[in-house]
């Protein structure tokens, strides 16, 4: 007798193999996101195809269902006195990185494809990070300090760069394989100000009313589901609107943490309790999602790209971080937390395919070639990424000072009573 597994089971058995995964790379010194996608990896399609790549496509939700929360977390970790007092730092780290590493890629590749057009599009999407991994790492060690603040502002607002240069850099590659004059500026900076723009005002549209009646909620009535929903409907509205996801919920967040209540404690005591079971099944479902046989598909051009764009990020940031007169800490490891890279990317990957297509056969195989070694090389940094956002905040000393100064009552303690209030 045959048995199908209900999807059920097997959304259960991923999450479970996963937990139990990332205990075991945790035991070697290897922060616990990559245990999740290892474990996804081995139950897709490239191993045992438990968790198939229909599957993936349908349990999509939950992947913004994760960011939403990773994009809330990182908006209710800053303060607007601390980035108004780091502004001009965070500022020249943020144009060093993400312009730094679109100049050395567009450089490298145009050097080895001699395309124009190609070059363009792999340097604008070299310069988008994805902060989910990083964020996980941060949590998982307790950090706290220069460099993690810094980092968690960088990889919050890097991707509304990334979107403005892929924006500029498509528009001028559609002129180049379509040999006109180009797109007037106002396409040309549609796609970033409905992006940037739509985002921040669901975030303080939606965050100042949320704030208003969570001061009466938060007293008498549990706010879990509360808060939880409100942070999914701005995710889900932001995808309504094409608007960027992550920057929606982390206004949100930001609004949240700064209009002086003490809201911020009782909405991290819920992402800290709802986020892990999302998060494991977000980075899991990644690993399920990757095929190995696209790797050797990455070839010299791949390679280049990973080679370039590390350079690109640690040195721009060095750079930023010099410019911007960062503390030493700061400017020596900035750079290693950078190098994650996945939902932006890719997306923006994948509509290259879609736009280049009505270009012909060169237009296919521009989007092939882009989704392909996107694809194969994402799966490469999610690997290494995490291991140098631990070994930049090791290096930095910042490792488990979150608990200390929680314990010494330097910061308040998460509160999380099961009375009033939850």
């Amino acid at each position: 007798m045959s048995i199908e597994l209900d999807m059920l089971a097997i959304v259960g058995l991923l999450i479970v193999a996963a937990y139990l995964g990332s205990k075991l790379v945790q035991r070697v010194g290897i922060p616990q996101v990559v245990g999740f996608i290892l474990v996804g990896l081995l139950l897709g399609t490239s191993f045992l195809n438990i968790v198939p790549l229909e599957m993936v496509r349908e349990l999509g939700f939950i992947s913004e269902i994760a960011l939403g929360l990773i994009g809330f977390e990182i908006g209710s970790h800053l303060r607007l006195s601390e980035l108004r007092r780091m502004g001009r730092m965070i500022l020249m780290i943020l144009l060093g990185e993400a312009i730094g590493t679109f100049l050395l890629v567009t450089t490298g590749v145009y050097l080895l494809t001699r395309s124009d057009y190609t070059a363009l599009i792999f340097g604008a999407l070299a310069a988008a990070t994805a902060p989910a991994a990083t964020v996980d790492v941060l949590a998982e060690y307790r950090s706290k300090g220069p460099l993690t603040t810094t980092l968690l502002a960088v990889v919050g607002m890097d991707d509304v760069l990334a979107l403005l240069l892929f924006s500029l850099a498509a528009a001028l590659a559609e002129s180049l394989l379509a040999k006109t004059g180009g797109l007037s500026l106002q396409q040309v900076l549609a796609l970033p100000l409905q992006e940037i723009g739509g985002a921040l005002l669901l975030g303080v549209g939606i965050g100042l009313p949320f704030e208003w009646l969570l001061d009466r909620l938060k007293g008498r009535h549990a706010v879990y589901a509360y808060i939880v929903g409100t942070v999914l409907l701005v995710a889900g509205l932001a995808n309504s609107i094409h608007a960027s996801l992550i920057l929606a919920t982390m206004t949100m967040g930001i609004v949240i943490t700064n209009l002086g209540s003490d809201n911020s404690e009782y909405v991290a005591c819920v992402v800290e309790r709802v986020g892990p079971l999302a998060y494991t099944l977000f980075f899991a479902l990644v690993g399920a999602r990757f095929q190995i046989a696209l790797l050797p598909q990455m070839g010299l051009l791949g390679l280049l790209y990973i080679v370039l764009r590390t350079a690109g990020k640690f040195g721009g940031a060095w750079l930023g971080g010099w410019l911007g007169k960062a503390p030493r800490t700061v400017r020596d490891n900035l750079g290693l937390g950078l190098l994650s890279q996945a939902g932006v990317a890719v997306g923006l990957a994948l509509s290259v395919a879609n736009r280049f297509d009505i270009y012909g056969p060169t237009g296919a195989a521009l989007g092939q070639l882009v989704v392909n070694v996107i694809t194969a090389t994402t799966f490469v940094v999610q690997m290494i990424g995490p291991v140098m956002v631990k070994l930049a905040i090791t290096r930095a000393g910042e490792v488990g000072l979150g608990k200390a100064a929680e314990d010494e009552g330097v910061v308040p303690s998460v509160p999380c009573p099961n009375g009033k209030g939850f």
